[in-house]
């Protein structure tokens, strides 16, 4: 029962909000050693804003996401990041395409009393699907405002461990997806090219940006590509390949 979940957290200052970003990047560190089943665990500052974060976390069933936050140094470091003086959530989805099975009693308490979190359910695509090709890169990708075309072309072009569509409740249509390989140039490059409002490239690495960058810019009508080259967490869990 794989599920995401993704905040968006607004911090009172851009030091705490730097805080939050250290606290978490010694969290994913513990959860990277023991959880290779949360498969995704990125935490970053929200386009050209210094205090709004975003986390995209992807749990490959309940019993990870009960598990990972047991470790009593994880649990200082949420303390120390998460209270009443370092900000609040201004956006909890959890999103889940098997919306109508039953969480657990001690998961939809957390998700539901303590994150306050909207259910969305995947209208397209897939959570995670294992793979173990070593790939070619790392990236995730984060699109609004995409036309009902955008998942079909991507998947020509390239190959992902997460890649979906959703909705929420204005009716924009969103993307997710975490891609390891890109599969071909040589296409066919369509008169009216997909369109997207809006991309957000998160990647350290500058040759997979570069890589990625020229084929969204030959297939894609994209309105707005901002880029994150530094970020807490991993895109990828490494122990699964």
């Amino acid at each position: 029962m794989t599920f995401m979940l993704y905040v968006e957290f607004d911090a009172t200052s851009e030091s705490t909000a730097a805080m939050i970003l250290q606290s978490l990047s010694k969290m994913a560190d513990l959860v990277h050693r023991d959880h290779p089943k949360v498969y995704t665990y990125v935490f970053r500052h929200a386009s050209k804003s210094k205090t709004k974060l975003i986390f995209t976390e992807i749990y490959g069933d309940e019993q990870v996401f009960l598990a990972h936050g047991c470790d009593a140094e994880f649990g200082k470091l949420l303390l120390k990041a998460f209270d009443t003086t370092t900000g609040k959530s201004a956006k909890e989805l959890c999103i889940r395409d098997d919306i109508n099975s039953p969480l657990s009693k001690t998961t939809a308490a957390i998700l539901n009393e303590y994150l306050h979190v909207t259910y969305i359910p995947v209208q397209r695509g897939f959570l995670y699907e294992s793979s173990t090709e070593k790939g070619q890169m790392e990236l995730l990708i984060v699109c609004t405002g995409c036309d009902e075309n955008v998942y079909e072309q991507l998947n020509a072009l390239v190959s992902c461990v997460t890649c979906f569509t959703f909705q929420e409740s204005d009716g924009n249509r969103q993307l997710i997806g975490v891609i390891t390989k890109i599969l071909s140039e040589e296409q066919p490059i369509k008169d009216e090219k997909p369109a997207i409002n809006t991309m957000e490239i998160v990647c350290s690495n500058e040759e997979s940006i570069r890589h990625f960058q020229k084929i969204i810019n030959n297939y894609f009508q994209v309105q707005s590509v901002s880029v994150q080259t530094s970020f807490s967490g991993y895109i990828r869990h490494k122990s699964l390949l």
